[in-house]
């Protein structure tokens, strides 16, 4: 990160595609008071074409804005780029749909607008200090593709043999019920990115009648927690957004 120090996060260097005049005015107020750099764009082309002739420390996308597509912006970004630049996006929609929409294409935080600089300034560098902590997944390892084979899924301190349905956390077994081991196989095969709650309840509990809050699916999470020890000393950290899914993230 440019002139990145974990305590403050001075001198982050941000491109935003924006052309609400409202909503440039307080990112530029929040940038300002954090010592940020910000170079903004109206439209995605010339937003592209400033990524590929230097680099940047974080995306800011408007999906509101009215000459560009932020998610198709973004789904180019994930396969270019890979997941290691981090992308906020936001928009005047506070849907859940439409937050995990955006979640699930890779984003890696949505705030809905109108927000207050104050508000937006400590979003913008609880993100590039998380962003900061994890090492970079290039673009040729997208989210699920860690596998050195068909039968076997290895990350970290992590190593699952597909066909057998076994798990080792650093070389040691680990015992999971078949819908424990299935959970957590879907959890690492979309590292870095939000699986959503329908998507658990279709993979794992394979479409059954069951509601998309329900505990059993807490507490199997929280089962797969604990016995795989998923955990920052591990190297991964699992994280719940409220009502929406959970995220696999590197620690």
């Amino acid at each position: 990160m440019t002139g990145k120090d974990l305590q403050g996060i001075p001198n982050v260097k941000i491109a935003a595609l924006e052309d609400n005049p409202a909503r440039i005015m307080v990112l530029e107020r929040a940038l300002h008071r954090g010592g940020h750099h910000l170079a903004r764009f109206r439209c995605g082309p010339p937003l592209v074409d400033a990524i590929h002739a230097e680099p940047f420390d974080m995306l800011l996308l408007d999906r509101d804005v009215a000459d560009a597509d932020a998610e198709e912006l973004l789904d180019w970004v994930r396969r270019t780029l890979g997941h290691g630049l981090p992308v906020m996006m936001f928009g005047a929609s506070d849907a859940e749909s439409d937050v995990a929409r955006c979640l699930m294409a890779g984003a890696d935080a949505y705030v809905p607008q109108p927000v207050r600089d104050g508000e937006l300034l400590a979003r913008i560098e609880a993100l590039a200090r998380r962003a900061a902590a994890q090492p970079v997944r290039p673009a040729t390892a997208p989210a699920g593709v860690l596998e050195n084979g068909p039968d076997q899924l290895v990350c970290g301190e992590y190593r699952f043999a597909v066909a057998e349905r076994q798990v080792w956390v650093k070389g040691v077994p680990v015992t999971l019920s078949p819908k424990e081991y299935a959970l957590a196989l879907l959890l690492f095969r979309h590292l870095g990115t939000l699986v959503a709650r329908r998507t658990m309840i279709d993979k794992v509990w394979r479409g059954a009648d069951m509601d998309e809050q329900s505990r059993t699916i807490d507490s199997h999470l929280s089962r797969i927690r604990t016995k795989l020890a998923l955990w920052p000393f591990n190297g991964v950290m699992l994280r719940t957004v409220y009502r929406l899914g959970s995220r696999l993230d590197v620690a």
